[in-house]
Parts: structure tokens; C-alpha cells; sequence
């Protein structure tokens, strides 16, 4: 029997853990946190009347196929797995300008093009630009990566719907707009929208048993996620005998003359000895623990994780506030966009999805999850971005923008009987509580990394030199290629199959014909000639304008 040493409690390890114990090696996970689950854990505010807080707000795709698959086999209760249990149905999308109101929130997400605030040129530049980011391979890892998706559109569109579309980018994709590249936001959309086989649910107390498949809304856990998801899954992984060290972090590790992996040092000054070694931890640290290792930072593989890193930790705050009064909102389980919010902000309200027994806090009958994404725009009230508010800077500007946004007073009154956002008691705001506020900026305790248009090329594979020293996280290749929880859990599946060659790996799913564009655009890139599509659609011109241009000349010899 062959020993693991897993160093990280977040997705990708508890992944790594979770396959490796099934087959009969003895794993031992060491967290540097006193709980798992890593950028996707929650916790209770017990000095805010047991406020329930999430480190950010979470959503799971019509694409995460090796997400839901693991999730079918982690026991929920006597009554199902967690996939059954503990999964929402589809979120309705809504997006609400400052002065206009609103169009209903819709499921899918480009049925209702005037929530886009589109004209149809605007739509038709908008598209050509998306098709071109999904019918490319070489040309969008190696030019499109590297650009950003905001300035790519604002030529090609006007401004009011360029500013609208560049504000899904923080809420749908996840990222700073002003950070995020072409090659991300193009490929986070066709994933959505060409997603493969769907996803079989059963009934539940909303209703029958219903489908989750391309072009459908995102689904959320239907509690916080540690009480949801992490909870029932360690209590899975212990009977299976992993054993978890908690408030253990790693701080080098010790490279033997046969070129292998002999032992981790942790900081409590325990030493590590196992036959195999996974780092499933944020790239930040794994690039410390590198460095602290010379003969390890030599190394290509490893020798990526300070470019890697280098624009740094995304800023994405994620913030509470929770009312007094039960709020309602026009259709079930409906996400918000702020478009004109300087700090892109979204909302959703929590007990829109949460099952009903879960406990809100103290006086709260209405709990709002909101996230701030974009980390370097000048906010209204001060003139600072997110990174350098104070937190009581950073609250006034949420509500300050909040109370700007005709779109969401609008729904709001719509559903409530006439009552605006102004009509509700707050019993309390709350900002999660790892983000630090100073006068120099805000500082994550646990720092999180997003793709940007500078780390693409140094993402590692989860196979390094090193025989027994193996990598995982969103932050690895994958074929996800996005920053995701489902590229979290693929990297620790690839990872623990390089272990275990029998554990099996689910794939993202890209249409023949889009393939085979793709080939051809290979081509074309090879050549430094302009995207295949482009050349097609000059051709198909050339043609039309000769077919024109023949008759004319007839016609003027004759």
C-alpha cells in the first residue's frame, strides 16, 4: 500500500484524496486552514448572530462534468449524494442598469439580446468576435490569451453595449474585466453554450426530475458550502481512512541525489515521508515552497511559478448584507448584474436556493451574497478601487451603488407590493472575513489566482520532473482551460492518474465542424495569415463582388 502526502484541503486535493483512498492508497492531507475547501469554503459569523458567509459567490456550469460526477459518488445523507441532495435547479440571470429598467432575468443568458443593450450591428460584430475565439486552437492559446477581452470588443461595439457586456465578465467568467483575456471570456461561453451531454437531476420538492444541459443556467449548492458539500465529503473521505492534519502548512521539501521527493518540512516542524507527493495548494504558495527548494526552482516545470504569479492575487471581495424583512424577488432563484456599478458588482439572495431549514443568522429573514469583481475602477462616493478602500470606504461605495441602480429598485418594487431596495431594514453588512484593509491596500489572507493575459503560457501540467512530486489546482492545464472549480477537480483527477493510471478523467466536449475550423486556422496561424474565418469571409465577398461585377461589364460592351 503506497502513501500520498496531499498538501491543500481545497477542490483540487480533496479530489486527488477522494480517488487515491478509493483504490486503496493511504492518503494523509495537510491544510494550512482549520477547514477545507479552499476558495469555495463558507463559515459562520458567530459574532454576527451566526451569519453565514461564503468566500465568494459560486456557481456550477453546464460543463462540469467531473464535478458533478464526483459529486454522485459523495453520500449526502441516507437519502442521496450530494449531487441529488444538495444542487440547486438553474439560476435565472438578470442584468440592471442604473437609469433604465430592466428586462426579466432569464436562465439563457443571450435568449433576451436587449438585456445586452445590443443593437443588431452590435450584435453581429459581437458574434463574429466570439465565433472567431471558439474556432481557433494555436491562435487562441498564443495571440488571443494573451489580449483583453474588454479592449478586443470596444472596437467592434457601441459604447453603452460594450459596457453592459463587459460587465458579465466579473459575475459569468469570474474575472477583472479590466485583466481578463480574449481567449478566457470566448472559451467560458462556448463551454456554456456547446456543454455536451446534460446532466440527469431528480425530483425534488421544486418540482419533477429535469435536465442540465448547453445553454441552461448555472446551478448553486442549496446551503453554504462547507454544511453542503465539504462536510459530507470529509466525513466520505474519513471512513476511507484519509487522514486530515489541519493548521499544517508546507515550507520546502527536500530533493534525494535519485532525483526524487525524500520528505516535507511543515511549519509546526513535523516532517513529511511518503512514496508520493501532490501540491494542491494556491500557486502563490506553491512558488514559495519552490523557491525555498533551489534544485526544485531549476527545474522548467517548476521554474513557470513566478510568471506564473506575477499579476499577482485577483481582488474579488465578497461581501453580506442581510435585511430584516423577507425580500421577493419577480422569478425564482434570480443572479443580478449591476451594469454601470464602477466595482461590477452581482447579488443574489441566498434563501432563493437554500433549503429552508438553513439558518439565515439572527434577525435576518433575507440574506444578499453580492461580490465585488472588478478590483482597479475608481468607485463613486471616493475615487478609490476595491484594492484600496478601507472597509468602511469599500461598504459605503456597495451601498451607494446599490441604491443608484433603477434596474434593481425596479424589480425590487415589482415584486414587493411597491417597496424599493430604501424600504428594507439592514440588520447587518459583512465582508468575509479574510480580507484585510489597511491603508495600503487590501491584502487576502489566502490570496486566489485567476488566467490573465500574462499567465497562459506558464501554466504547469500536473506531471513534473520529479517522479513522485505532483501538482494540482485550477491554476494546471487542463482541458477546462479556465480557472473553475471544474478545472480544479479534472487537475486533481489528471494528477491522481498519473498515480493510478485506472482513474478515469472526463474531457471537454468542442463540436467536429468547430474542430475542423479550428485545423484550418492552425494553418493559417503557422503562415501569420489572418484568422480562417476572416479569410472565408473575404473570399465569399471576392466572389459576390465578381459575380456583380460580370454582368455590369456585359452590359456596358454590349
Amino acid at each position: 500500500m503506497q502513501s500520498v502526502a496531499v498538501f491543500g484541503a481545497g477542490v483540487a486535493g480533496l479530489t486527488v484524496a477522494h480517488e487515491l483512498s478509493r483504490r486503496g492508497y493511504r492518503v494523509t492531507v495537510y491544510e494550512t486552514n482549520a477547514e477545507p475547501g479552499g476558495f469555495f469554503r463558507s463559515a459562520r459569523a458567530r459574532d454576527k448572530g451566526n451569519l453565514p458567509t461564503e468566500y465568494s459567490w459560486h456557481g456550477l456550469g453546464p460543463w462540469y462534468h467531473n464535478v458533478f460526477d464526483l459529486m454522485k459518488q459523495i453520500p449526502f445523507d441516507e437519502t442521496g449524494s450530494v449531487f441529488d441532495r444538495a444542487l440547486s435547479r438553474p439560476v435565472d440571470y438578470g442584468i440592471a442598469p442604473d437609469r433604465v429598467a430592466p428586462h426579466c432575468p432569464d436562465r439563457h443568458m443571450f435568449r433576451a439580446w436587449h438585456m445586452f443593450r445590443m443593437s443588431l450591428l452590435d450584435r453581429i460584430r459581437w458574434g463574429w468576435m466570439m465565433l472567431k475565439t471558439w474556432a481557433s486552437n494555436r491562435r487562441a492559446v498564443e495571440a488571443y490569451a494573451r489580449r483583453n477581452a474588454a479592449e478586443a470588443w470596444r472596437p467592434t461595439m457601441s459604447e453603452l453595449a460594450w459596457k453592459t457586456w463587459r460587465a458579465t465578465f466579473g459575475p459569468w467568467v469570474g474575472s477583472d474585466w479590466t485583466r481578463v483575456s480574449l481567449h478566457h471570456v470566448g472559451q467560458f461561453f462556448r463551454k456554456n453554450l456547446m456543454s455536451g451531454d446534460a446532466h440527469a437531476h431528480p425530483a425534488d420538492e421544486d418540482g419533477e426530475a429535469w435536465n442540465h444541459g448547453a445553454g441552461d443556467g448555472w446551478l448553486l449548492l442549496r446551503g453554504p458550502s462547507n454544511e453542503v458539500w465539504f462536510d459530507p465529503w470529509i466525513r466520505f473521505l474519513e471512513r476511507n481512512e484519509v487522514r486530515f492534519c489541519w493548521n499544517e502548512a508546507i515550507t520546502r521539501l527536500d530533493l534525494g541525489s535519485n532525483r526524487r521527493i525524500t520528505r516535507a518540512h511543515l511549519a509546526s516542524g513535523t516532517r513529511v515521508e511518503a512514496d508520493h507527493y501532490v501540491l494542491a495548494m494556491t500557486p502563490f504558495a506553491c512558488a514559495d515552497v519552490i523557491e525555498r527548494t533551489p534544485a526544485l526552482a531549476a527545474l522548467d516545470e517548476l521554474r513557470s511559478f513566478r510568471p506564473l504569479v506575477q499579476d499577482g492575487p485577483h481582488t474579488q471581495v465578497s461581501f453580506r448584507i442581510a435585511f430584516a424583512d423577507r425580500i421577493a424577488w419577480p422569478h425564482p432563484r434570480s443572479a443580478l448584474v449591476l451594469a454601470d456599478s464602477e466595482f461590477n458588482l452581482t447579488l443574489f439572495a441566498e434563501e432563493q436556493a437554500w433549503r429552508p431549514e438553513i439558518d439565515l443568522g439572527e434577525e435576518v429573514q433575507s440574506l444578499w451574497t453580492g461580490t465585488a469583481c472588478a478590483g482597479t475602477v475608481p468607485g463613486r462616493i471616493f475615487g478609490l478601487p476595491v484594492e484600496r478602500c478601507t472597509k468602511e470606504q469599500f461598504l459605503s461605495e456597495v451601498r451607494a451603488q446599490l441604491g443608484a441602480c433603477d434596474g434593481l429598485d425596479f424589480l425590487l418594487r415589482e415584486a414587493n407590493h411597491g417597496c424599493g431596495i430604501a424600504d428594507f431594514r439592514i440588520v447587518r453588512m459583512e465582508v468575509w472575513h479574510e480580507w484585510m484593509f489597511s491603508p495600503d491596500g487590501i491584502v487576502p489572507r489566502q490570496p486566489k489566482w485567476v488566467n490573465t493575459t500574462n499567465t497562459q503560457p506558464f501554466q504547469p501540467r500536473q506531471v513534473t520532473p520529479v517522479p513522485n512530486l505532483l501538482l494540482a489546482g485550477a491554476h494546471t492545464r487542463t482541458s477546462a482551460d479556465l480557472w473553475s472549480i471544474e478545472a480544479a477537480v479534472e487537475s486533481g483527477r489528471l494528477a491522481a492518474r498519473a498515480i493510478d493510471p485506472g482513474i478515469r478523467v472526463l474531457h471537454q466536449f468542442k463540436p467536429w465542424w468547430l474542430r475542423a475550423i479550428s485545423g484550418l486556422d492552425d494553418l493559417a496561424f503557422t503562415v501569420g495569415a489572418p484568422h480562417a474565418l476572416d479569410l472565408a469571409l473575404a473570399i465569399l465577398v471576392l466572389l459576390v463582388g465578381s459575380g456583380l461585377a460580370i454582368p455590369l461589364v456585359g452590359a456596358a460592351i454590349r
